[in-house]
């Protein structure tokens, strides 16, 4: 009976380490402070690496949609590449409309979560940017 349990004991640790313990390197693979920056009317996504990332063997995905839409849209040009950034001024070229960013890493096989910016409206950027 002892034996059983033991055996039942382990298959729990052994499963909650190997399903489980794949998590927190995703959660920490997701790019940190995702964010608009707008410059001279230049709508630019900032982003940082995850926690886990070091060295540049990792490739970042990016999307986008406007307040209200349900569909993500890719970036085409920002799809699988390095940099921390994603030029997203003709995907949001109406001023006055909120959009949302997102990003998502991939590294060594495995994928992060999406990342999301806060609400981003230009206008308002460019106002208080004055």
């Amino acid at each position: 009976e002892m034996s059983k349990h033991c055996f039942l004991g382990f298959l729990v640790s052994f499963f909650l380490t190997v399903v489980l313990g794949a998590q927190p390197t995703h959660a920490s693979l997701k790019p940190q402070r995702v964010q608009f920056q707008s410059r001279n009317f230049h709508n630019i996504l900032h982003w940082q690496p995850g926690r886990a990332l070091i060295g540049n063997s990792s490739v970042y995905f990016v999307q986008y949609k406007m307040y209200g839409e349900r569909q993500w849209k890719s970036k085409k040009d920002c799809w699988g590449i390095q940099e921390l950034f994603c030029d997203l001024t003709d995907e949001t070229s109406d001023i006055q409309e909120p959009y949302y960013g997102r990003v998502r890493t991939a590294s060594g096989g495995s994928h992060s979560g999406w990342s999301m910016t806060q609400r981003f409206t230009p206008w308002w950027e460019r106002a208080k940017g004055v």
